[in-house]
């Protein structure tokens, strides 16, 4: 089937897009958040901001990624016999 003018327009914004996040490091960014959030300071009287703030930031990007490029994670499979990843949350000591 034919693309129409609108779909190929998308699919270039798309694709400008993509690099675009690409160039950009979202995804190293919102990594290294999460090793910020890792080093916070419980004890300290900022905690809760700077949690909350690196949460904000790291929902943001999260959801920008996942807008643009959830069909290259389903187009480009790797390896389909690698095992998945799991990632493991776990609240640090003292917090409720």
């Amino acid at each position: 089937m034919a693309k129409t003018a609108a779909q190929k327009n998308r699919a270039i914004r798309q694709t400008e897009l993509r690099e675009y996040l690409a160039s950009r490091g979202s995804l190293s960014y919102i990594l290294d958040n999460i090793e910020k959030i890792e080093e916070l300071d419980v004890s300290s009287e900022t905690f809760d901001k700077e949690l909350a703030k690196c949460k904000i930031a790291n929902e943001q990007r999260i959801r920008l990624l996942n807008k643009y490029l959830p069909d290259i994670k389903e187009e480009h499979i790797i390896n389909e016999d690698a095992a998945p990843i799991v990632v493991n949350i776990v609240k640090p000591d003292g917090i409720d």
